[in-house]
């Protein structure tokens, strides 16, 4: 109001969201049912109206005559529960606050916005609450048991983010929020930017992602979950020299086509289920183990991939091509071919199907008790030593242009 009117006339342009979430809402959509509405009694006192709850109405009134900034912990005597916090943060732009009162309310919303009771249908748009867009610094900010859409935090500091049996649609951590931890419990998110940089992200207790990106500053956990068309960009953009960015996915399930920037990848009890895998790290390492495998993962990099198999089944005819290869424990079910390859440690117990084909394989330290019946090498070195193959059944196989040098005299 300016003087005695009830009414002041303003530009445009001073309603922003930084100044007024809720005003702007108003008159870019002509909702009104957020504001609090009143009138006057016949000694001129004006009664409130709308749907602002006890606690939050008092609360309003408290920061009003108080003048002065709230504690946290004041703040959440006055603000006991969930409810009269989102009344809170809904209805802040309508009330005459200092500035440092919607950010505190903001932070003591966050660090515990939780839901204890079961996840409702209903979606909460929380981009209507009108929370502080200013630089924040928060121990943590902990979303629990919520259903909700719209959340947008940037230009803050977290130490901790968890994310616990929520459903999350359209949020965004940008790439402006630093983080020490990300974490994510039982909970399904759909298409949540999560940009922050954190050195640890985990994804664990049949969570669920979809169409999400995770920005992995160090080391990132995916275990009992699944990724449905998820990317990982960002991560390599903050990368110092000789720093190592690991991901370890344990008996999750990944779909869609997919683009690891990491240097040291272990799938261990986990399907791949796209048709594409690409590894863009130069010298990456990635590691099946207890996996069945129907394709192998495309590499950009210039240099050869490190891939070691472990107690995994091949389910369909692979080519492997250009890399450093380990196998332990490997069943093949169909003829494979080996291409530009070179084993790292002896090759043992090793079946080959039939018709498999070697060219230009280096077996470094050899073979033993391998069986390969019918298959073709083609410019192979089997490795150096007396026992460089020892104890092998290799029958009815074509060697061309190949090297044995155990046989060779010194």
């Amino acid at each position: 109001a300016c003087g005695e009117s009830h009414m002041a006339r303003v530009h445009r342009r001073i309603l922003t969201k930084d100044a007024s979430r809720v005003l702007l809402d108003v008159v870019e959509t002509g909702d009104t049912r957020w504001l609090p509405v009143g009138e006057d009694d016949a000694q001129g006192k004006l009664f409130l109206d709308g749907q602002v709850s006890a606690h939050a109405f008092a609360f309003f009134l408290g920061c009003a005559f108080k003048g002065t900034q709230l504690s946290m912990l004041e703040m959440a005597e006055r603000l006991p529960d969930l409810e009269s916090r989102l009344d809170a943060c809904r209805h802040v732009d309508s009330y005459p606050l200092l500035g440092h009162v919607k950010m505190q309310l903001t932070k003591l919303l966050l660090s515990s916005f939780t839901c204890l009771e079961p996840i409702a249908k209903e979606v909460l748009d929380v981009s209507k609450l009108g929370l502080c867009r200013s630089e924040l610094i928060l121990d943590q900010v902990h979303l629990e048991g919520l259903h909700m859409k719209g959340l947008q935090l940037d230009n803050s500091h977290v130490k901790r983010i968890s994310i616990r049996r929520c459903m999350l649609e359209d949020c965004e951590f940008s790439l402006s929020v630093s983080a020490t931890e990300v974490q994510i419990f039982t909970s399904r998110l759909a298409r949540v930017q999560l940009d922050t940089f954190a050195p640890k992200v985990s994804v664990e207790e049949s969570s669920e992602l979809v169409r999400c990106n995770l920005r992995v500053a160090q080391e990132l956990l995916v275990q009992h979950s699944r990724l449905h068309s998820c990317t990982f960009q960002g991560s390599e953009e903050d990368v110092k020299d000789h720093q190592v960015i690991s991901a370890s996915f344990c008996s999750s399930e990944i779909y869609g086509d997919v683009r690891l920037p990491f240097d040291k990848i272990v799938c261990d009890n986990t399907h791949i289920h796209g048709d594409l895998l690409q590894i863009t790290r130069k010298g990456a390492s990635i590691r099946f183990a207890k996996t069945q495998l129907r394709s192998l993962p495309h590499t950009e990099s210039e240099s050869q991939v490190n891939l070691s198999l472990e107690d995994c089944e091949l389910m369909d005819a692979i080519v492997f091509h250009r890399m450093n290869l380990q196998l332990r424990n490997v069943l093949f079910t169909k003829p494979c071919e080996f291409v530009d390859i070179v084993f790292t440690e002896k090759v043992s117990d090793m079946n080959f199907p039939r018709k498999s084909k070697f060219r230009h394989v280096r077996f470094e330290d050899g073979l033993h008790g391998c069986i390969a019946c019918g298959c073709a090498f083609e410019g192979c070195n089997f490795g150096y030593g007396q026992d460089a193959v020892s104890d092998c059944l290799l029958t009815q196989c074509s060697f061309r242009a190949c090297r044995f040098p155990f046989l060779e005299a010194d």
